[in-house]
């Protein structure tokens, strides 16, 4: 998944700087704004001069975003896959060990965690602090 996220990445970059690419060029070639503006036509030696000066600036930024992306991509971790998880206390089974869910997260991934107690729950385990729903419900089934 990681490798196919990244070849498209890579592509749409590529096709994104070749357009812009081919546009520079055409726009030396052709000379857009001598017909687009009425601008006085552009001397071809002079185009030439400045389609080498914008390929050689176009393959550096081109080249240094490509290093840029590479670099950040590869450190971003990614949990791909089938994650073997216990139906009933909700361990992960990693290389036949079984660890907790926030552990092996934690060691696979940038994500952190925090816990709290949802209000069901709450209601549900601290009944005296938090009457809710559930006691409500819980007594009116009785």
């Amino acid at each position: 998944m990681k490798n196919r996220t990244m070849h498209i990445l890579a592509l749409s970059q590529l096709l994104m700087l070749g357009l812009f690419f081919c546009m520079t060029i055409l726009n030396e070639v052709v000379d857009l704004p001598h017909y687009l503006f009425g601008d006085t036509p552009t001397v071809f030696g002079q185009r030439l001069g400045e389609m080498l000066i914008e390929g050689v600036i176009f393959t550096l930024v081109m080249t240094t975003e490509t290093v840029i992306i590479l670099k950040a991509y590869s450190r971003i971790p990614l949990l791909e896959g089938f994650l073997p998880l216990c139906a009933n206390c909700k361990k992960i089974r990693h290389q036949d060990q079984w660890q907790q869910m926030e552990k092996y997260i934690t060691e696979h991934s940038l994500a952190q965690f925090s816990h709290s107690i949802c209000p069901e729950c709450a209601a549900k385990l601290y009944p005296e602090i938090h009457p809710g729903t559930w006691r409500s419900k819980f007594l009116k089934s009785k």
